[in-house]
């Protein structure tokens, strides 16, 4: 008898029936919506690049002899991943990528910190648990966020190369500008040389040799303390004594050569001094191969993972994740309208 009141109030006398029907079409009219909704709203696509974390640099303590510096302070050591992030975060990465790109035309606004807070927005530059740095970028053109996030890694190569300044590229730079200058003295020595050569038949001074050798090694022992010099003054300040005692080392031996050079005539001094500067283009010559090396490994290289290709998938608007959401809350909402229907009809047998 219960079980015939049951059925008969489930199918007759029940709203429960009613409010099934209610819950499917209210769905059904909510999933059309969002349909409608998707497909007039505006898509972002999001395009993905990445690049192998970089090796850090390990410091070495390098003889003076060889003309390396030594050790630098711990305090003063950055690790190459934080300089990645910093340069791919930074000012000038933005502004690269407004300029290339045309960003404020492309967001529709009217200045460059408003590109730069879209551009911000639209970026996420991490670390992954692979150890690999990812560069997402989202944008309403799935071309132009493939490009974006391809040049976030081409440009941090190209302002690795211009910006990062190590120890071996200041050596590099230095031993470069003593090399420019010896290699322009000697061709004006050539020329001096050969004017009075053409005027005068002179007899070379037996001697030379041994001074032009004396003279070489006091170059060599110039350009050492000149380079220690270059060393010190990224860490020290001037007034530092250590700093001091190489000036007025430097300035000795630099008062040793003006000795050594002023001592004879004319046509000996400038054969002497340019048996010294070829001497000295030599050392300089070897010493510039060891930097450029030196400096090509202390260079952090951007080895790029993968590159950004052009998104096809619509990543925002979720359609998906709509369509669950839209279904887990009716779901919820008609199971416990249901369950309370089921209660009171319980109630009424």
């Amino acid at each position: 008898m219960k079980t015939q009141k049951l059925k008969n109030g489930i199918l007759k006398g029940s709203p429960i029936k009613r409010h099934i029907i209610l819950i499917v079409l209210i769905y059904l009219a909510l999933i059309n919506l969002a349909i409608l909704l998707y497909l007039i709203s505006p898509k972002y696509y999001k395009a993905t690049s990445s690049i192998l974390q970089p090796p850090e640099s390990e410091i070495s303590e390098i003889s003076t002899q060889s003309g390396k510096f030594t050790k630098e302070p711990l305090s003063l050591i950055r690790t190459n991943t934080e300089l990645f992030f910093s340069i791919l975060n930074s000012r000038r990465m933005k502004d690269d990528l407004i300029e290339k790109f045309d960003l404020k035309k492309h967001y529709n606004v009217d200045n460059d910190d408003e590109a730069k807070e879209i551009l911000e927005e639209r970026t996420n530059i991490f670390l992954t648990k692979d150890k690999v740095i990812q560069i997402d970028v989202i944008d309403r053109n799935p071309n132009m966020a493939a490009d974006i996030a391809n040049f976030y890694t081409s440009n941090l190569d190209f302002l690795i190369k211009e910006l990062t300044i190590t120890t071996a590229k200041q050596n590099r730079i230095f031993i470069e500008k003593r090399l420019k200058e010896t290699t322009e003295l000697i061709e004006q020595l050539e020329r001096r040389l050969t004017e009075i050569q053409n005027m005068n038949k002179l007899v070379v001074d037996p001697e030379l040799s041994q001074i032009s050798h004396v003279g070489g090694k006091l170059m060599e022992q110039l350009i050492n303390k000149q380079l220690e010099l270059e060393k010190h003054r990224q860490i020290l300040d001037e007034k530092d004594p250590k700093i001091i005692m190489l000036k007025n080392e430097i300035n000795e031996i630099q008062a040793s050569i003006s000795k050594l050079l002023g001592s004879q005539d004319e046509l000996t001094k400038i054969l002497r001094e340019l048996k010294v500067q070829e001497t000295l283009y030599n050392f300089l010559t070897s010493k510039m191969e060891e930097a450029k090396i030196e400096e090509a490994r202390d260079t952090p290289v951007v080895q790029i993972l993968d590159k950004a290709k052009i998104p096809y998938k619509v990543y925002k608007p979720d359609i998906k994740f709509i369509l669950l959401l839209i279904s887990g809350i009716i779901g919820g909402i008609g199971f416990l309208v249901i369950f309370f229907d089921f209660l009171r009809v319980l109630g009424s047998i």
